[in-house]
């Protein structure tokens, strides 16, 4: 429908869910994302996260609510840099799906500010970044982002979705969570090989 917008999508702003993922993540020592879709919140620099809500929203790019929808997720992302740049770093591991990161319109500045992002976390040694290239077809990791957060106070999976946040933190579905990051990470391009992609794509 010509002008319709969702802006009820994705808005973590006040989800309970949300909530208490950032509760976790703030003492997290290892998290394991699949990402299929965008460049996980974590990673977002504030241009590619004003232009994925505007874009799945539906709202202008200057609406005050996707404004204040990407400044929560500019504090979480600072606030993640610090404790990647922290004595007590967690262990990172992050499946993209190459589409991920060719999603953008021709030339877009908000991309190629990301990619060269991604560029500087893959360096940093407890962040390990893997791309699953399109030629490898479908793979299990397209059934949908989530996140696997572990603390010593527990571990949890959480899910968002345009119906909103969910949280499953049953041991035995957190450990196969954690465990399909570890089966897609061993088929994505990593390492140096990674940096070459993505700064291929930034040179389109």
């Amino acid at each position: 429908m010509e002008g319709m917008t969702m802006t009820k999508m994705f808005d973590v702003r006040r989800s309970e869910a949300f909530r208490q993922l950032r509760d976790v993540e703030k003492v997290a020592t290892s998290i394991f994302l699949n990402s299929p879709l965008w460049v996980p919140g974590i990673f977002q620099v504030p241009a590619y996260a004003r232009e994925m809500i505007s874009r799945i929203s539906g709202l202008p790019a200057d609406d005050a609510e996707v404004l204040e929808r990407a400044e929560v997720r500019e504090e979480r992302h600072a606030a993640f840099l610090r404790r990647l740049r922290g004595d007590e770093a967690p262990e990172v591991r992050v499946v993209l799906d190459e589409s991920v990161l060719r999603r953008a319109p021709a030339g877009s500045g908000a991309m190629r500010e990301q990619l060269d992002h991604l560029v500087e976390l893959s360096e940093i040694p407890s962040v390990h970044i893997g791309v699953i290239p399109l030629d490898q077809g479908p793979h299990q990791g397209l059934a949908g982002p989530f996140e696997v957060h572990d603390a010593a106070t527990g571990a949890l999976v959480f899910f968002e979705s345009a119906e909103g946040d969910r949280i499953v933190d049953a041991p035995q579905r957190v450990a196969l969570y954690r465990d399909l990051v570890g089966t897609l990470m061993s088929t994505a391009v990593t390492g140096e090989e990674l940096r070459t992609l993505l700064s291929k794509l930034t040179a389109r």
